[in-house]
Parts: C-alpha cells; sequence; structure tokens
C-alpha cells in the first residue's frame, strides 16, 4: 500500500513539473506540417524552399488569418492589417515562426490558471521588439511574469550566429485562451512552454505574483502593480 502512495504521489509531481513543451526545431520541421492560413498568399520572390523560407501577403480586413501547426491547433498565430500587407509572417521549417510586423496576435487556447507560458522569443529586425502594452490590453487573461518585455534589436550583444538576441519571456494565465502581442517592429518565435509553477524554477525573471480579492473581484498584484482577472492593470 506504501508503495502504491508513493507511486501516486510520484505521478502527480510528474505531472506538475513536466510543462509541454512545443519546439519548432522538433515540431513542424516541414512546411506540410503547417497550416498558413485561408487568406495568406506565399509571396514567390521573398521564398527560398531550398533555405526553408516561406513568406506570406495577407489582404486587409478585420478578420485575422491564422496560422496553426497541424500538431498543435490549440496555438494560432494571427495576424492581420487594416490594408493589404506584403511579409506579413514567415514560416522557417524546423526553426520559428515569424511575424512581420506589430500586428501578430499569438493564441494559446484552453490553459489552465496559473500555468507559466514561457516564449522563446528574437526581434526579427533592427527594430527593437517590445510586448509592454501602453493601453494595458495585453495579455488577455494572462499577465507578464517577466520584468522586461523587450528584446534586443537583431545584431546587439549577445546575438547569435544569425544575429538574432534570444530571450525567455514569462507569463501567467488566469485560465482560458490567452492572447499575446507585440507593439514594435515584429518577432521570431522558436518555443513555446505551457506549465505548471515548476517548470519556471530556472527563468531568473520569473517574479511571485500575489493573488486576493477586493469587493468581490479578483486583484493580482505584481511587483507594486495591480491587474483584473483580464490582465488589465488598474
Amino acid at each position: 500500500m506504501k508503495k502504491i502512495f508513493l507511486f501516486a504521489a510520484a505521478a502527480i509531481a510528474a505531472l506538475t513539473v513536466n510543462a509541454k513543451v512545443i519546439d519548432f526545431a522538433t515540431v513542424g520541421t516541414s512546411i506540410d506540417d503547417w497550416n498558413p492560413g485561408s487568406q495568406a498568399t506565399l509571396n514567390a520572390t521573398e521564398s527560398d524552399e531550398a533555405k526553408g523560407k516561406y513568406v506570406y501577403d495577407i489582404p486587409g480586413g478585420e478578420d485575422p488569418n491564422i496560422t496553426t501547426l497541424k500538431a498543435e491547433p490549440g496555438i494560432e498565430f494571427q495576424t492581420k492589417n487594416g490594408s493589404e500587407k506584403k511579409k506579413a509572417f514567415a514560416i522557417y521549417p524546423g526553426k520559428c515562426f515569424e511575424y512581420g510586423g506589430k500586428n501578430g496576435v499569438l493564441v494559446i487556447k484552453s490553459t489552465q490558471a496559473g500555468d507559466k507560458i514561457i516564449l522563446t522569443v528574437a526581434a526579427k529586425g533592427t527594430t527593437a521588439a517590445n510586448f509592454e502594452d501602453g493601453q494595458s490590453v495585453y495579455p488577455k487573461n494572462a499577465f507578464a511574469v517577466s520584468e522586461d518585455l523587450t528584446l534586443p534589436a537583431k545584431g546587439s550583444a549577445g546575438a547569435d550566429e544569425q544575429g538574432y538576441v534570444w530571450k525567455e519571456l514569462v507569463f501567467e494565465s488566469l485560465g482560458g485562451d490567452v492572447e499575446i502581442k507585440e507593439f514594435a517592429g515584429g518577432y521570431r518565435i522558436s518555443k513555446i512552454q505551457i506549465g505548471g509553477e515548476q517548470a519556471v524554477e530556472n527563468v531568473n525573471a520569473a517574479v511571485k505574483a500575489e493573488k486576493f480579492y477586493r469587493d468581490g473581484q479578483l486583484i493580482i498584484r505584481k511587483n507594486g502593480v495591480e491587474y483584473n482577472a483580464l490582465g488589465a492593470q488598474l
């Protein structure tokens, strides 16, 4: 009986510690593994199949184009623009997804409250990427755990051999569908991790958030700043 309890405890611990990891180095290694979206059109001039680079244009309009990995339909890469947008996004199978500008929204569906979401990301070009929303709308159904939400521009100190500076940004879900947006110049994303508290033990940017109720409303306080249950700053 003791062994059964120990096994059960170990199983629960494993479920808590193990985050879901979507690493584009091992998932989506072929363009056939991706669904670019019904509105997207391949830009033949900018694309280079031999180099594993597929660039897409989108028409203008209110409805976003939704790109997905066929194996992970719960992750949506949404792009939209008021008018036609050339090079709106790019897919690099086996490497990353790239938002070509600031109008991209990453949607992670059906998360659990308390899930940590860790994005491995880099600014796509010479403009630093920034996930800080001055209007306090994004992230939706989540709040940022990382204090620094800026990604250094391509070519900055600490860059890889291609000039990209990769960072991990950490968010915490409030439950349900989470939406995360960047507000400057577009970015690359190579990995998404979704899991519990233990998933971010080794992320230096992680800061513990305080949750409490005031007048019947859930309040989240992080670094002295208060947010409501939708992640909007109060």
